[in-house]
């Protein structure tokens, strides 16, 4: 019987190839290359200005990239090669595209007129064309997942800022996207309700989805990411697994990034956790 030869390498669910995002002269995405593969959690860190926001807007196609390719699942999301040459896609096949990625942002976004649950059955009921019980049906479920239930008919004023976040979250999720971006989910909170957002991150991280992370929320980034990307000045300088990269980042701007987020302190995360302070 002949040698099957080595197993198939699976594809990368997300592959980014000389990304740049150029704002006037500035490019705030500078010649980014990033391959995401199914089940990973990529945290994504770096100081304000970094370009991870820009990075992942230019990922679900919130922002028109200047240069490079983003694949989702196979798609090119910014257009069709004909003849070697890429042809942007007329607006409706973008949205139709942008479906594989789900978005939840540092503010929530919410529609102040509906409830929870119309807030999450809205997408699938208009974009994917469910009918209204069954889109009902699938954002109990979702909001259910995000403990929520008590809450399903409330107003987003009526509800706190982790709720309110936590129902993006369960939109997001109800559009069954592939890949999940999350553009520092936490920063708009009070700091006793990060925890209740975090905690939802994790148990989607438990259930093994597709997610890149921004965030600066160092403890919950080495224990949660499979990966840390660190960004700086447009451009990815460290790329390594979560556990490595904490214990021992190679590049300087790392560690001086470290050091300023812990007070002056080593920035080594050892498995006891961060540093006091």
């Amino acid at each position: 019987m002949p040698d099957a030869g080595p197993a198939a390498v699976p594809a990368p669910l997300l592959r980014v190839l000389g990304l740049s995002k150029i704002f006037g002269d500035i490019p705030v995405v500078d010649r980014v290359t990033l391959e995401v593969a199914t089940g990973e959690i990529v945290m994504v860190i770096g100081p304000s200005g970094a370009g991870k926001s820009t990075m992942l807007r230019c990922i679900n196609r919130i922002e028109t990239p200047s240069e490079g390719e983003i694949w989702v699942a196979g798609v090119n999301m910014a257009g069709e090669l004909r003849d070697g040459r890429l042809v942007p896609d007329a607006r409706a096949v973008t949205a139709r595209k942008r479906r594989l990625t789900g978005m939840v942002f540092q503010r929530f976004n919410l529609f102040t007129h509906l409830s929870a649950l119309d807030n999450v059955a809205i997408g699938p009921r208009r974009v994917l064309g469910m009918p209204a019980a069954a889109a009902r049906a699938l954002a109990l479920e979702h909001l259910d997942r995000m403990k929520l239930s008590a809450h399903v008919d409330k107003r987003p004023i009526q509800l706190s800022g982790g709720q309110q976040q936590r129902v993006a979250i369960a939109r997001a999720l109800a559009m069954s996207p592939q890949l999940m971006l999350f553009d520092e989910p936490t920063s708009a909170l009070d700091p006793e309700l990060v925890g209740e957002v975090l905690e939802a991150i994790r148990g989607l991280a438990r259930d093994g989805l597709t997610m890149i992370v921004v965030t600066h929320e160092m403890q919950f980034a080495r224990e949660v990411g499979t990966r840390v990307v660190f960004m700086d000045g447009g451009r990815i300088v460290e790329d390594r697994p979560s556990a490595d990269f904490f214990a021992t980042p190679r590049h300087e701007r790392a560690r001086e990034f470290l050091r300023r987020i812990h007070g002056g302190a080593a920035p080594a995360l050892t498995a006891a956790g961060p540093p006091p302070g």
